[in-house]
């Protein structure tokens, strides 16, 4: 159960902007990343750390509760850009008992996530790693549609108590027919030790191609939902970490160098016409 048959997943190796080009129009990824850029701003100018952390109510929820708690990033979602559709969700969940340096190894433990997170992906591999901090892996995901994603990660140490990282996705490849379910993948997470347990929060932003409101309604039912995948995340998340004896390889020190980190173009650039 531990060994991943990674050889039978065939590995996205091209560059990325040449993938995405193909895949994404300029307008389409002029209007994505300047979504984004709202979020990331809205994150560096947040004072909490957590949503929780200055909602009662919603902390009671995850606490008392053992809920799984996913609101909206920025609003009402879908977001619609140009030819696209963006989805923005956040989700909150408690995990007692475990620690920090547990959950981290178990999150940074790459080549084994299709086995923490067996209900959204079926194949996972650590490509190489840039210091202690930042990792470049490969995904093969089971939702919204069979897709291989390739995502570069940064972490980050706050403090004693907390991390956060960040990760976003530089290649993306359907691997049976291409429906335009997803086109981007980013997402942001924070993660706090409050010596019972640990706070997990996760912020997801996901580009698809533009669909009408009955297709959007039949993928909903058919389980293509960037909010029911974030959950069904947090869910895994927390069953893997409070399983007993659980055992955590971590990442390989031997990897290769990886290059230059991903870093989202933003507004700045003109998008082509």
């Amino acid at each position: 159960m531990r060994a991943v048959m990674w050889a039978m997943v065939p590995v996205i190796l091209l560059p990325a902007p040449a993938l995405y080009a193909q895949q994404v129009s300029a307008e389409t990824l002029h209007d994505f990343e300047c979504y984004v850029q709202g979020v990331e701003q809205r994150l560096a100018s947040r004072q909490a750390f957590l949503v929780a952390d200055t909602d009662s109510a919603m902390n009671e929820q995850l606490v008392r509760g053992h809920r799984i708690e996913t609101a909206p990033g920025s609003g009402p979602n879908p977001h619609k850009v140009s030819g696209g559709l963006v989805f923005d969700w956040i989700g909150s969940v408690f995990i007692p008992g475990t620690t920090l340096d547990r959950t981290v190894r178990m999150l940074q433990d790459y080549d084994h996530r299709a086995q923490y997170f067996s209900e959204t992906m079926s194949a996972s591999k650590l490509l190489c790693r840039r210091g202690e901090d930042q990792f470049h892996y490969t995904m093969r995901l089971k939702e919204p549609a069979v897709i291989d994603v390739a995502s570069d990660v940064a972490w980050e140490r706050v403090d004693a108590q907390r991390w956060r990282c960040r990760s976003y996705s530089t290649e993306v490849q359907a691997v049976e027919k291409d429906k335009g379910y997803l086109r981007r993948l980013y997402s942001y997470w924070r993660f706090a030790d409050v010596g019972t347990g640990v706070y997990v929060e996760g912020e997801t932003v996901t580009l698809s191609d533009q669909f009408g409101s009955l297709m959007r309604g039949l993928g909903s039912l058919m389980g293509i939902n960037p909010e029911k995948s974030l959950k069904r995340s947090l869910e895994s998340m927390r069953e893997t970490l409070q399983k007993p004896g659980l055992q955590i390889t971590g990442p390989p020190k031997d990897l290769p160098e990886c290059g230059q980190p991903y870093q989202p173009a933003g507004c700045a650039a003109t998008p082509a016409r």
